[in-house]
């Protein structure tokens, strides 16, 4: 059954997803989660030009990145009312207010439906390339309710559409449709046609080992991971993920292995957030071998990292 709200989560924000309206300087700061500075920069640009719409849309995602999409919401119109024929301006606007749609009242979301919706179909009209607009109109048939507009079906019609023009990104789009009907064989089939769409594409064999891990397969994922090993050999966050899925099916001796071996030489642009995991992984490896000490040196560094990982900060209480 449907729920009776809708939610349409923003995607993840990157230095080098923020649309191409970033300067080169700005996305840095936004990477370094120095908004203030980022939005110093941004605001530069604008007292030059008011109607400068690549920075208007800059200082929108540089809300989306804070976590704060009712602040972008503003800016995307400024953006949109600068260049109204922009894809990416209407597709971060319906975003936004996407993301809001979660926290409105029932009685304003209908309009508020409307509005996304209108905005993401004008970003696909603008650019019917774009997978990314017609992912927000998969995530609005997919979520909203049938009162609204809400059309499985519908969905997966966009789905089809992007596989003509990116046929990894159609059948990763598919999947994650079949996994909310709970079709596992029919996830199953697409992941691994990703996979096959783009063999040379991290993207795929990642999802496959991800669908593998929710299922409890980490035999399954472990060899998704160790294949896309011998196909890119530079894909070390594999190592990682092996680990990981290791460590679940309780076999530590080879898990903490693969994690040391990732951690010797993290790639570069590694988030905090990877490295505290890490830590973490082998902390609830070293407790499961009751050593203690370890276990715990290795919570208190995951902490120091990232001081919000809550696996490891319940895991470290659990040890006193």
């Amino acid at each position: 059954m449907r729920p009776a709200a809708f939610s349409i989560a923003l995607i993840i924000v990157a230095a080098a997803r923020l649309g191409g309206q970033c300067t080169a300087s700005t996305q840095r700061l936004v990477t370094d989660q120095k908004y203030d500075e980022a939005r110093a920069e941004a605001d530069a640009l604008l007292k030059k030009n008011p109607s400068d719409d690549a920075a208007l849309h800059c200082m929108g995602m540089v809300y989306v990145a804070m976590d704060k999409s009712s602040d972008a919401i503003p800016w995307f119109e400024k953006a949109v009312k600068a260049n109204e024929n922009s894809s990416a301006h209407h597709l971060w606007l319906g975003n936004a207010l996407g993301e809001q749609a979660s926290h409105t009242n029932k009685l304003k979301l209908p309009f508020l439906a409307r509005r996304v919706k209108g905005e993401f179909d004008r970003a696909v009209e603008l650019d019917p390339k774009s997978w990314e607009a017609r992912r927000g109109l998969i995530q609005f048939y997919s979520q909203a309710p049938g009162v609204m507009g809400g059309s499985m079906d519908k969905a997966k019609e966009q789905a089809r559409e992007i596989g003509k023009f990116d046929p990894l990104r159609g059948h990763l789009e598919m999947a994650a449709l079949l996994e909310r009907d709970k079709d596992f064989p029919g996830v199953e089939r697409e992941l691994n046609s990703a996979v096959s769409a783009a063999p040379d594409s991290a993207v795929g064999y990642n999802t496959l080992g991800a669908f593998y891990r929710r299922q409890k397969r980490y035999a399954d994922a472990v060899s998704v991971y160790e294949k896309l090993l011998r196909a890119k050999p530079d894909a070390t966050n594999a190592h990682l993920l092996i680990g990981w899925n290791l460590k679940l099916a309780g076999e530590n001796d080879r898990a903490e292995r693969e994690i040391k071996q990732w951690l010797a030489a993290p790639p570069k642009d590694a988030p905090p957030q990877n490295l505290s995991a890490a830590h973490q992984f082998l902390g609830d490896i070293f407790a499961a071998q009751s050593k203690k000490d370890a276990a715990r040196a290795e919570y208190e560094l995951a902490l120091q990292i990232n001081p919000k990982n809550p696996d490891a900060k319940k895991a470290l209480e659990s040890l006193k």
